[in-house]
């Protein structure tokens, strides 16, 4: 079921939303499997740290060192030096189960797309095997002999639990935040072991265990009201189905409390315990049914928006309950067919071979992407049924199709993934090995440009996510009379547009003022699609804009990618509708709306020279590429809500494309290609000169 919700969201991720969660689901599954195995060895005091590691090892390196050695085989032969070289480094930390910690570093605003980075779904493997490192020294350290305990490994997901509810920028990819999930887990685990003995246990251990769960139950509950104090008392970016999570832990945190403190009460317990046990059948029912509930809120709802966030409580608690409900009930029962127990046996192997494919189906490219991803995942479930059969089972079990083999030494596993390891780092030493291509690729491979930092006034008059500050007073120059005053307002879309408006002030004498902030639509109302932060901005904003007298306004954004991440159209253009009258309702007498620019397969350089190298060609194409079909109707759209409240438009996607594709470069006659986007969606200056030099006098008053 986990597997399944993964691969759905990354196949496509509209239509199964919060797929994501899967791997959430399985942060539970997991801590509740290993956590369970550890405690039974620990209390029967045969638990061997040697052993534990040395299963680990067979269970998960054969399979990682195979796909990791083909995904480097496949880039060898499709992607450029820097790509190779980014992904030998992605391979090294993976060997070594550190890919979470390298993403974490790399990740930001201008980060390279996750659809180009084949590796990228390696950072749970990478959270699940730090934990794996801990988790066994936490249990044994709180245990004695003959007696299993999970306290500190309890006390560390508390610890982990206030992280997550109070990180303003959760870190999406280390264990930090995600440590309570698989705590979780472990700690069902315990329950499932332990139970009975807990009825029994005598008065002086309830009264020990009533204090530090109490505790641990009141830091939490404490936590989660104040974290919702604080955003109501200052308006805080709380997203709908956080404020849903911190409900969920501060009524947990009230329960748990309440039980333990009944667990401390030998009469009032043995009640509750008589009446589970009268009622056991409904109750396990209800629970299969509350958390089959809450993970098809999780699946169908969700958004990876702040996420891990006390939203995250809903697929680790919904798959809490499911398991917790054991194997009768009905739900349980459906998921142990024999179909879904046989995807599940291939889990690993196939969350291991599903993304690469996917990735490399995308940048090869084609405008089948329905079939495209329907072979990419055909191929992973034959890859990950094979991999079973060939790789794991013999490594694991000493089997091959059933038929007994002699089972490799551990050391064997750990050398062939120490060997992948090492062919990643060679691939870093040798920058990728760029002369696999003639001069004119690898020139256009290593194409660059100043980043937006410098042409983008950062810090300044554009901020990345995070960066709270008020626009800096150069943002606003002071208002000199008689000359027109543009302001342009919006996203990363939006100051794109800089470095073309200020070549233009070359030719026409006009005040610029600039306010704009990565992931911030440019609008009056708050977008669920937003980035965190943007409330800030925009209140500074509708402040100063009355005093700001601006004669022009021009609004951008990325308008598709807020569509993408579940915007619904007709609240983007009535949000744009609200922006008209409200700009009018000031004394704004021109408006002008910049429509949805031309999105690249990778980035337009990659493109490039995926094209080009695959047709063994050195000449780089005049157009490239196609619209896609929800770009085209989006731009269709608010050119005709543009034209319905006598607002200018500017259809960037008519600019740069038509029916043979989009403009890629500018001047023709430059030693190095004069591209004129430098990412995925982003114009380099030229292309934003190119743009506004041709809708200039649309941009001036009449």
């Amino acid at each position: 079921m986990a597997v399944l919700a993964v691969i759905a969201n990354h196949a496509r991720p509209s239509a199964l939303p919060g797929g994501f969660c899967g791997v959430d689901v399985f942060f539970v599954i997991s801590g509740y499997l290993i956590g369970k195995h550890l405690l039974e060895s620990i209390q029967a005091d045969r638990f061997s740290f040697a052993q534990f590691y040395a299963r680990r090892a067979r269970r998960l390196f054969p399979a990682l060192a195979v796909m990791l050695a083909a995904v480097w085989g496949f880039g060898w032969i499709i992607l450029s030096g820097p790509e190779l070289e980014s992904l030998g480094r992605h391979i090294a930390a993976a060997s070594v189960f550190a890919n979470n910690i390298l993403l974490q570093s790399e990740s930001g605003y201008f980060d390279t797309a996750a659809a180009t980075k084949p590796l990228l779904h390696l950072w749970s493997l990478g959270v699940e095997e730090q934990f794996y490192v801990l988790v066994p020294v936490l249990l044994w350290f709180g245990s004695s002999k003959g007696r299993a305990s999970m306290g500190w490994v309890a006390r560390a997901a508390v610890v982990s639990l206030l992280l997550t509810e109070f990180a303003r920028y959760p870190s999406f990819y280390l264990l930090s935040t995600r440590f309570w999930e698989l705590g979780a887990g472990v700690a069902l685990g315990y329950l499932s072991l332990h139970g009975a003995a807990l009825l029994r246990a005598s008065a002086v251990q309830r009264r020990r265990t009533t204090i530090e769960v109490g505790a641990g139950a009141l830091a939490v509950m404490f936590a989660s009201a104040l974290r919702l104090e604080a955003a109501l008392r200052t308006g805080d970016d709380l997203l709908l189905s956080q404020c849903c999570g911190l409900i969920i832990i501060l009524v947990l945190g009230i329960g748990f409390a309440y039980l333990w403190r009944i667990y401390g009460l030998t009469d009032r317990w043995g009640q509750l315990a008589c009446r589970w046990r009268r009622h056991e059948t409904t109750i396990r029912l209800a629970l299969s049914a509350t958390g089959t509930g809450l993970l098809a809120v999780s699946f169908a709802g969700l958004t990876p928006e702040m996420w891990p966030g006390p939203q995250t409580v809903l697929p680790v608690l919904g798959t809490v309950l499911m398991i917790a409900a054991g194997a009768g009930t009905f739900v349980n029962a459906v998921l142990g067919c024999r179909p879904l127990v046989f995807l599940g046996n291939i889990s690993y192997p196939l969350y291991l071979w599903h993304w690469p494919l996917l990735v490399y189906g995308s940048m090869l490219g084609s405008d089948q992407a329905g079939p495209r991803t329907l072979i990419a995942i055909g191929a992973a479930l034959l890859l990950a049924w094979l991999t079973k059969q060939l790789v794991e089972d013999p490594a694991r079990f000493g089997s091959r199709w059933g038929r007994p083999v002699r089972r490799p030494p551990t050391w064997v596993s750990a050398s062939a993934l120490l060997a992948t390891g090492m062919i990643g780092v060679a691939a870093v030493a040798n920058e990728g090995y760029p002369t696999r291509f003639p001069t004119t690729l690898q020139a256009l491979a290593r194409w660059s440009q100043p980043h937006a930092d410098t042409e983008w006034r950062l810090s300044q008059c554009y901020f990345y996510p995070g960066q709270m500050r008020a626009f800096a007073p150069e943002c606003t120059p002071v208002k000199r009379s008689g000359i027109p005053r543009l302001l342009l307002w919006g996203d990363s879309h939006a100051a794109q547009l800089f470095p073309g408006l200020q070549a233009l002030r070359a030719h026409y004498d006009f005040d610029l003022i600039q306010w704009t902030a990565a992931g911030c639509p440019p609008t009056r109302s708050r977008w669920l699609a937003e980035e965190p932060g943007c409330a800030s901005h925009r209140a500074w904003i509708l402040n100063e804009m009355p005093n700001a007298q601006p004669d022009v306004v021009m609004l951008a954004a990325r308008w598709e990618l807020y569509q993408e991440r579940g915007m619904p159209q007709d609240e983007i253009l009535a949000a744009l509708a609200d922006d008209v009258r409200w700009l009018r309702s000031i004394g704004v007498r021109k408006i002008i709306l910049f429509g949805p620019g031309p999105a690249w397969n990778a980035t337009l350089p990659l493109d490039l020279f995926r094209y080009m190298s695959v047709r063994r060609t050195d000449q780089v194409p005049e157009r490239l590429g196609s619209i896609r079909v929800a770009e085209r109707q989006l731009d269709r759209n608010l050119a005709e809500q543009a034209a319905a409240e006598g607002v200018q438009y500017v259809s960037v996607l008519d600019w740069f494309c038509n029916d043979a594709g989009c403009r890629t470069t500018g001047h023709e006659n430059l030693k190095t290609p004069d591209l004129l986007f430098r990412d995925q969606d982003h114009l380099t200056a030229s292309g934003s000169r190119d743009l506004i030099g041709g809708v200039a006098r649309m941009l001036l008053l009449n």
